[in-house]
């Protein structure tokens, strides 16, 4: 793994740093936030003539054919600004998929949409009895005539409202075998109800009643449907771990400045001793996070197995992430929680991915399953560009 930035991907990062900097503001995501959408759509029409959205489409369909590791340097910008936009959710749940199970009829008509920013996507996984081992998903599509008839209730769908499709896991056939479908979000037989919740993205509900689908709305069938729901499932925690990433280098630079201008007993807070040795542990944690999700995307981008370094990076941050934002708070006293800093936006978005795709415990199962397994080179979890 390569660890200094190419030309490229400081241009991009320069670019994305810039302009999630004027478009982010306090006063921005606050306005987002109360919205009745939920997210700013003249804000996701900006990042798609960015090109941000089709960073990773290839050419031929309408994007820039850029690598994985560029996105993610646009991704931690991202999180970093605490984006109210579906940028995320639409590249997962969206542009992945399409790649590495779409037919060729739907790359040529939806990945353009989105890199165009005409088309939004969020996934629809978690169910009351699964909300991170899907195995257990109840969730169906059985088969009527030549396509499918969907039914089932979902939990915290990400701009569910507003999405023009929905990545759903469901189960098929006799042998409950999962799968993935393209749903469009505005379907008859398709309700969303909004749930509350701690992040300033909005989740909902989503129940699918008797929802009919066309054939080819199932990405993947047999084997190629379990290894698209296994790579959307590596891609989407690896991309959320980078945004996390960046959630905490923010709150950690919101921090340090902090205690330079706040000055206690005649100094400045941040000349004692006991605050740089917080800070440094903070720093130590946000970077090593931040390092484990790059190389998980590296891996993934490789060809290589990724399972166990997505699921490091995303054990880490969400633990060790937790002692930041503690940190952060704990260094600012009253200061932190005003609706008016930018601290208060970072742990609010820091808990809803922390929480999502599997908290700290689910991911260090994974890890000790994986512990004294040969890693082997294996292109089971590329994405096909």
């Amino acid at each position: 793994m390569e660890f200094a930035l190419t030309e490229i991907q400081a241009e991009f990062k320069t670019m994305a740093q810039k302009f999630f900097k004027e478009r982010c503001s306090i006063t921005e995501l606050r306005n987002t936030e109360n919205s009745e959408e939920g997210y700013s759509a003249s804000l996701y029409k900006e990042v798609a003539e960015l090109g941000f959205l089709g960073l990773i489409i290839p050419e031929e369909y309408g994007g820039f054919g850029a690598s994985l590791m560029d996105l993610a340097v646009v991704v931690e910008e991202a999180g970093w600004a605490s984006l109210p936009s579906p940028f995320v959710s639409t590249i997962a749940y969206g542009v992945v998929p399409l790649l590495n199970s779409g037919t060729e009829a739907q790359k040529q008509t939806l990945l353009p949409q989105i890199a165009e920013g005409k088309c939004i996507f969020s996934g629809a996984f978690a169910e009351p009895q699964a909300q991170f081992d899907f195995q257990h998903a109840a969730a169906s599509a059985s088969t009527e005539g030549e396509g499918y008839v969907l039914s089932g209730k979902k939990l915290f769908v990400p701009f569910a409202q507003s999405a023009d499709y929905l990545l759903t896991l469901a189960v098929t056939g006799e042998t409950k075998e999962a799968g993935l479908f393209l749903v469009r979000g505005n379907q008859e037989g398709v309700t969303h109800k909004p749930l509350p919740a701690i992040g300033p993205d909005r989740l909902y509900e989503t129940s699918f009643q008797k929802v009919s689908l066309a054939k080819d709305s199932m990405l993947g069938e047999g084997e190629d449907g379990r290894l698209s729901l296994e790579k959307t499932l590596l891609m989407v925690t690896a991309l959320q771990s980078v945004e996390m990433a960046g959630v905490l280098r923010r709150a950690l630079e919101v921090t340090n400045d902090y205690v330079k201008e706040r000055r206690q007993f005649g100094r400045a807070i941040g000349s004692y001793q006991s605050v740089q040795h917080r800070l440094s542990d903070m720093f130590t944690v946000v970077e090593g996070g931040r390092l484990a999700a790059y190389q998980a995307i590296w891996r993934i981008e490789a060809g290589l197995p990724a399972e166990r370094e997505a699921a490091i990076a995303k054990a880490w941050l969400g633990k060790a992430g937790q002692q930041v934002l503690t940190g952060a708070h704990q260094l600012h006293g009253g200061m932190g929680i005003d609706l008016d800093y930018p601290l208060q936006f970072c742990f609010r978005r820091f808990k809803s991915l922390q929480l999502n795709m599997g908290t700290p415990a689910v991911h260090l199962q994974k890890i000790s399953r994986n512990i004294g397994k040969a890693d082997q080179t294996s292109a089971a979890f590329a994405v096909r560009m």
